[in-house]
């Protein structure tokens, strides 16, 4: 019978996306660990230029030059590492000191001859390969004009309006010039430019009159002999710098050159001459002047042809391409302007709708007032209407007067009321202010109706009371209602403005929500149009591109400056990078820049290097004497110190700065070879070896470095002892649980469980203040102590208990009662019997109770804070520094970091998996 086979492709492809995702954090891990640029993030995952220093400086730290300076001081005024230390000790060790300083300059010296070396032999080799650059570049062109034929060719012959008018898109960003493709595409548009060309002419003979001009004046001078004729030469030679067939600036020349030196200097010089001669002088010199000054006109006026031009090109977009393309563009431009009035409108309503909001909280200030103040004019009411009703009463001159300028004081505040009332009665905001200056208004209408009544009962001594509250309350009023005012006309006036903007906001949103419209009904026949525009303007830009194809390259320089302007053709129209092309000028190019760093950086260093042998040298010659004298009880600071670590910040970050610069591109002369470039590349490995140890002899290297070790044998001995702690007790703790029957048993359990769903970090402060106080009592379990440390750690032991118990249960009981009908104890049937055979879930907690503290950061770093006491995953976050993280070290102290986990790992591993399954499934 056959067998069918069956192919299961598509598990192979999911199977090996899976590992690839799987492993590629620790391939990037491995390749940043050994790459000399640190380059974490390059596009490049492996790199050529590799290296182990990463690993020897963290497993075996060299001092570097800035270190030992630190150490030399250190060890002289016994400080730090040092203090404590006998006198004879701290000779000894400033001796090392200097002779290491002595190894690591004769070291240097000898990296700054193999960059030397390497460099010279390279840069006389490559002279000899100009010709054969230019050979190379010149076979690209002709390969360049085959592409750019072919290309013209598919394209096939233009319309002339469509030309135009992407001629003058194009002139929208060029600026006039008589060199350069601006001619060319001026050239273009045939009679449509004659204005600009004949602008472009008479600047070109205003231009060669300035020279003409210019050489005149320096020959009329040349015989001549004044005090401050170098400066007028110079001046007359910077012409140059001015004028050119691309631009002129006649105001920065007037102002420098004209009026400083020119004109000023050579006024002088006609003063002392014979008439006839100053006015031959006076005659070339100001013709010089007009001709600039006539030059810089012409100028100005080929830059506004060239703007006309173009402005009146832009219209040829409907005749070009159609009238729907046309509205397309005019839609478009539209909408842009329309986007920015609604952005600038919005913007302007979120203002005014926050100024409204500040103004209405000015206004309910005033609400209390007016409720106040109308409760007691409602309340004085009831009284004076029994007054009159009784009929007329008594009056006499002066209580009248009184209640007659009350009634008055009633009168012109209920206007202001009214009026305030009026102003506010469109606004819906207010409405509660509204309705408290109605009623208020009432109020005194009453008091107005009823004002003759109450002038003829004025003795009454009710009414005499209620002009009194009158006048309180008119006097309250008085302090809210100026303020109210203004408040309420400013108030409506940015209420209309608001109106105003919310009305034209929907008409915007109106017009472009119509525009969007209208732009989408013509999308599809502007695209059309878009695409045969591009096509126009990759022929123009190709044709432009041909104006250099067509010469052939003599030199260096001219083959850079026809990479420059083929460079965004290529990479536009045929997607073809310029770095890739022409690789075999640009490495020529990125090594001479290289060789350029590098000289400019051994300079320094070779001055670097001198300056502190001498230093050292004159240190060495007394440090013993300080040393001495300290012993002595003198404290004596010695200015050599502060003098070579000044030096040393001074030029190493300029030579460093050099190096770093001259690495980089000789990283991409090795990665990124060109034809001629093999021979060298031994001799550029070299180079960059020696520049990336004079980094590693000279760069400031962090105490992460010295470290490190401690750090990872001080997590080595935690976990070692944590692991082992809570092994024992939780095998302990276990047991009860699994084979005895108590009360409160499932309780516990269940208690445990409850505990481990917590973090230890929760327990912090408690576990904080719990060292402290045992520290102060047993010093080496206090805090910023190891033995601390792993008594925070011995606690989470829950887990584990719960692990240990499920794999005791799989365990027969008939074991335990035969090792006691044998004579043995419960703790030695315990011991001997089920500790043996619980093996493979005591190897399984061990490593995980090591993995988790090996790896724990937090609890660590609060109690520990002596850098020495450290463990290992405190001090990794240490390679993170504020601005930036060293990739390179970080990655290797990750690597070595975990070679203990592993060994430890596997040692135990037979017993892993068998733990793991058999803790976890009850018979």
């Amino acid at each position: 019978m056959a067998v069918e086979r069956r192919k299961y492709w598509l598990r192979h492809i999911i199977l090996i996306a899976v590992v690839v995702v799987v492993l590629f954090p620790m391939v990037w891990l491995i390749s940043t660990s050994i790459r000399r640029d640190q380059a974490a993030f390059s596009s490049r995952l492996f790199s050529t230029r590799v290296t182990l220093q990463h690993y020897r400086n963290l497993l075996f730290p060299e001092r570097s030059v800035g270190r030992l300076v630190l150490d030399l001081q250190s060890a002289t005024y016994a400080t730090g590492d040092y203090r404590g230390k006998s006198q004879e000790d701290l000779k000894n060790t400033v001796e090392k000191f200097l002779t290491k300083f002595d190894s690591l300059m004769d070291e240097s010296e000898e990296m700054v001859r193999a960059v030397e070396g390497g460099t010279a032999a390279i840069e006389s080799n490559l002279v000899e390969m100009e010709s054969m650059i230019i050979k190379e570049m010149n076979e690209l062109r002709l390969k360049d004009k085959v592409l750019f034929e072919e290309r013209l060719k598919e394209i096939g012959r233009l319309d002339e309006l469509k030309t135009a008018y992407a001629v003058g898109e194009i002139l929208q960003t060029a600026s006039p010039s008589l060199e350069g493709t601006y001619p060319f595409y001026i050239g273009l548009l045939g009679e449509r430019s004659s204005q600009v060309i004949e602008s472009l002419e008479a600047y070109r003979n205003l231009y060669e009159e300035v020279f003409r001009h210019r050489d005149e004046t320096l020959l009329a001078i040349e015989t001549l002999e004044f005090e401050n004729k170098k400066e007028v030469v110079e001046s007359l030679n910077s012409v140059e710098d001015y004028i050119s067939l691309s631009g002129i600036d006649y105001s920065e020349w007037r102002r420098v050159e004209w009026l400083q030196v020119i004109n000023r200097y050579l006024r002088e010089v006609e003063s002392s001459m014979p008439e006839d001669q100053a006015s031959e002088l006076n005659r070339i010199r100001t013709g010089l002047y007009d001709s600039f000054r006539s030059a810089g006109n012409a100028w100005e006026a080929a830059t506004a042809s060239s703007a006309a031009l173009s402005e009146e090109l832009s219209f040829l977009a409907e005749t070009a391409f159609g009238t729907d393309y046309y509205e397309y563009l005019a839609a478009n431009e539209k909408l842009e302007a329309i986007k920015k009035s609604l952005e600038s409108t919005e913007k302007a309503l979120v203002v005014l709708n926050s100024a409204l909001g500040e103004l209405e909280d000015s206004l309910e200030v005033a609400f209390p007032t007016v409720v106040s103040e109308t409760r007691k004019l409602s309340a004085v009411i009831p009284p004076l209407q029994m007054v009159i009703s009784k009929g007329a009463g008594n009056s006499t001159a002066v209580a009248e007067a009184k209640v007659r300028s009350s009634l008055e004081r009633v009168d012109s505040a209920k206007e202001t009321i009214d009026l305030l009332q009026q102003q506010l009665s469109s606004l819906q905001n207010v409405r509660g202010l509204i309705t408290s200056l109605s009623d208020l208004s009432d109020k005194m209408a009453w008091f107005s109706g009823n004002g003759e009544a109450l002038l003829s009962a004025s003795a009454n001594s009710e009414v005499l009371k209620g002009a009194d509250v009158i006048d309180i309350a008119l006097s309250n009023l008085s302090r809210v209602l100026p303020v109210l005012e203004m408040s309420v006309a400013e108030y409506i006036e940015v209420s209309e403005r608001t109106i105003a903007l919310t009305t034209e906001l929907e008409s915007l949103k109106k017009s472009m929500e119509d525009l969007e419209n209208r732009i989408s009904e013509l999308q599809e026949e502007a695209e059309r149009a878009e695409r045969e525009h591009a096509k126009v303007l990759e022929a123009i830009s190709i044709q432009a591109a041909m104006l250099f194809v067509e010469e052939e390259i003599i030199s260096l320089e001219g083959a850079r400056n026809y990479v420059s302007k083929l460079s965004d053709v290529l990479n536009n129209y045929f997607n073809i990078r310029a770095s890739t092309r022409y690789r075999t000028l640009l490495w020529y190019d990125d090594f001479i820049r290289a060789d350029l760093e590098a000289k400019e950086g051994t300079a320094l260093l070779n001055q670097l290097i001198s300056t502190m042998r001498s230093m050292k040298d004159e240190l060495a010659s007394k440090v013993n004497y300080y040393i001495d004298l300290r012993f002595l009880g003198t404290s004596v600071t010695l200015d050599d110190f502060g003098r070579m670590q000044e030096t040393y910040n001074s030029l190493f970050q300029q030579v460093n700065a050099k190096y770093q610069r001259a690495s980089r591109l000789i990283s991409d002369l090795i990665e990124k070879p060109t034809t001629y470039s093999s021979p060298y590349d031994g001799i550029l490995k070299e180079i960059d070896r020696a520049l990336f140890r004079t980094n590693q002899i000279w760069a400031q290297k962090e105490s992460t470095y010295f470290y490190f070790v401690r750090w990872l044998l001080n997590s080595i001995i935690v976990a070692l002892t944590v692991s082992l702690i809570s092994v024992a007790v939780a095998a302990l703790a276990a047991y009860p649980f699994s084979r005895m029957r108590f009360r409160g048993r499932k309780q516990g359990l269940l208690g445990l469980l409850l505990i481990q769903m917590f973090p230890t970090i929760m327990f912090m402060v408690a576990l904080y203040a719990l060292l402290q106080f045992i520290g102060s009592l047993i010093p080496f379990l206090g805090l910023n102590t190891l033995g601390g440390l792993i008594f925070a750690y011995s606690g989470g032991i829950a887990f584990n208990i719960w692990l240990i118990k499920g794999y005791y249960d799989t365990i027969s009981n008939s074991l335990e009662e035969a090792a006691m009908i044998d004579g043995a104890t419960k703790f030695q049937a315990f011991l001997k019997v089920i500790l043996p055979l619980a093996r493979p879930i005591l190897a399984v907690v061990a490593i995980l109770t090591f993995m988790n503290i090996f790896n724990e950061y937090l609890i660590a770093r609060i109690i520990l804070q002596d850098m020495n006491k450290w463990t290992y995953a405190v001090g990794l976050w240490q390679f993170s520094g504020r601005f930036e993280t060293s990739w390179g070290p970080f990655t290797a102290a990750a690597l070595i970091g975990a070679v203990p986990m592993v060994i430890f790992f596997l040692v135990l591993q037979d017993y892993i998996v068998g733990g793991l399954t058999q803790g976890g499934v009850k018979e």
